[in-house]
């Protein structure tokens, strides 16, 4: 489930884009290792989210009991998980733009990596919308690896 995360939720930093000044290689340089930081905290608590989802699924199925609101439960803490990460990522890229902005320089490299979050975003979500099915009232999550 690790290495699946990692591949469909490595969502911030997928390219590393060649820039034409040595000024946007430093920042780059500056910046690419705290939108990593980002990035991998996002899988460290999405994994643990997925997986708390997982046990509660298979304890409610074990027992016979509706699975559905764990679905709206779990949707509403990656509601949640998702704001928080999207507040850093916003807070860090604001950071970069006004760095850009003071050094006169073209803000391209930020909206490059703006438009890569968004992106991986919803490829991502999709991902992971893909395991769970509806069954009447009933739930199916598949975990895939």
């Amino acid at each position: 489930m690790r290495k699946y995360l990692l591949l469909t939720f490595g969502f911030l930093f997928c390219f590393h884009q060649v820039v034409s000044s040595n000024s946007e290689i430093t920042l780059e340089e500056k910046y690419l290792p705290k939108f990593e930081e980002i990035e991998s905290q996002a899988v460290t608590q999405l994994n643990s989210l997925i997986d708390d989802a997982y046990i509660e699924y298979g304890r409610k199925k074990e027992k016979g009991e509706l699975t559905l609101p764990i679905l709206f439960l779990y949707l509403e803490k990656g509601k949640k998980l998702e704001r928080e990460i999207d507040i850093a990522f916003q807070n860090l890229l604001s950071e970069m733009k006004t760095e850009l902005k003071n050094n006169g320089m073209d803000l391209e490299l930020a909206k490059q990596y703006e438009q890569q979050y968004v992106k991986s975003k919803r490829r991502n979500k999709l991902q992971i919308l893909k395991n769970v099915t509806l069954e009447g009232h009933i739930v199916n999550f598949e975990r895939k690896y």
